[in-house]
């Protein structure tokens, strides 16, 4: 009885130790933006593609995404998380981030697959 047990944890810990190696997670966006203050803006850009738009000053940069999303129940339209990353333009890191709801969506619930998910900060 007592082998069988053994084998039996050992095969939970290869099957648990298997499943977190796929590379990727999927995580929200506001963990993602928040595991990235400090860290240089082009691993957002691997996260979410190019920016919407960057609106440039001498001292700091604004990168915008816009992430679409479809609610259950939302009528038609548009609806999806605008998040600004504000940049120092120097150092090209991120000083801060803010998160808009679009339409009838929620940013806390945004989901993103990122294959660097371990690069990012899970």
């Amino acid at each position: 009885m007592l082998r069988v047990t053994a084998v039996a944890m050992v095969l939970g810990i290869l099957t648990l130790a298997g499943c977190g190696h796929s590379g990727y997670a999927v995580r929200t966006v506001p963990s993602i933006a928040a595991d990235n203050v400090g860290r240089p803006v082009s691993r957002l850009q691997e996260a979410f593609g190019e920016p919407r738009k960057i609106d440039q000053s001498a001292t700091k940069w604004v990168y915008v995404w816009f992430l679409p999303q479809t609610p259950a129940g939302a009528p038609t339209g548009f609806h999806g998380c605008e998040m600004e990353v504000t940049v120092d333009a120097r150092s090209q890191r991120v000083l801060g981030y803010s998160l808009s709801n679009i339409g009838w969506s929620n940013c806390r619930s945004v989901e993103r697959r990122n294959p660097r998910s371990r690069a990012l900060g899970s």
